[in-house]
């Protein structure tokens, strides 16, 4: 759609989108990408998690009868809706089932950015998805989502922690809208269309993108980050480290080397 645009309406779609803060590399605003689809996990090496052993809080703790392995979008937000509230991203994190394979990303080329190695995008790979969040900036608040689809191509949606109230099945969409033509993921994700429309709100599908390989970070480095950091003066971002690699073995991941990047 933007591609039929002038040259002018792109540029001040792209800015309003940019101001905006809310596209991705894999899933949505990346989603990932947010996180992306199409993405298999990789072979890689089970990263250290401290300690060993831990009783997780009840609170994050999935209710007998809700899966806690989503693989879904839709399953996701059951989970979501089934514990406690307020919910954090980090409870939200703890209460994902182990062992969690992961790739993480030091890129800036995202609204979803990484603020350095110690704080990157993280994709957490949930079989026919993709889940990305990123541990210390503006997003830090945001887990995005890319649902497979064919031809590497995935639906992307979004949601903003904390979680206060039950959500309605058009939540994880509702905040993608820029108009009623486009989500403000079409600028980094190629070939946007609506896949269907629920109560009103289209659910976009386009191009899922991964992450260049130079920018990855493994999985033992966050572990590490995890053991040093500072609660008192990082609390948030501790708090969401301790939430992916606090409970559990997390393994390195790879997306599908045939998915597209967004730099050749």
């Amino acid at each position: 759609m933007l591609n039929s645009m002038p040259t002018t309406a792109r540029a001040f779609v792209l800015l309003q989108l940019l101001l905006l803060g809310a596209c991705s590399e894999a899933a949505t605003h990346d989603g990932g990408n947010a996180g992306a689809a199409s993405a298999l996990p990789g072979s890689g090496g089970s990263a250290p998690v401290s300690p060993a052993a831990r009783q997780r809080n009840p609170e994050c703790t999935a209710p007998n009868g809700v899966s806690n392995a989503p693989a879904t979008i839709a399953e996701t937000l059951t989970l979501i809706n089934a514990l406690p509230k307020p919910l954090t991203l980090a409870c939200f994190l703890q209460s994902l089932a182990r062992p969690l394979a992961i790739n993480a990303t030091n890129s800036l080329f995202s609204l979803q950015p990484a603020q350095g190695r110690r704080s990157p995008r993280i994709f957490v790979f949930a079989r026919s998805m993709v889940m990305s969040v990123v541990p210390a900036g503006d997003t830090a608040n945001f887990l995005e989502f890319g649902e497979t689809r064919a031809d590497f191509r995935s639906l992307k949606a979004e949601l903003e922690f904390p979680v206060s109230a039950a959500l309605s099945p058009n939540a994880p969409f509702e905040d993608l809208l820029f108009n009623d033509q486009l989500s403000k993921c079409a600028v980094c994700h190629a070939s946007e269309s609506v896949e269907t429309t629920t109560l009103g709100v289209r659910q976009f599908v386009s191009g899922a993108i991964r992450p260049l390989p130079a920018d990855k970070v493994a999985a033992a480095s966050l572990a590490q980050e995890l053991a040093a950091c500072n609660s008192s003066a990082e609390p948030e971002r501790c708090a969401l480290l301790d939430g992916l690699f606090g409970w559990g073995p997390v393994t390195d991941a790879d997306f599908d080397p045939e998915m597209p990047t967004f730099f050749p």
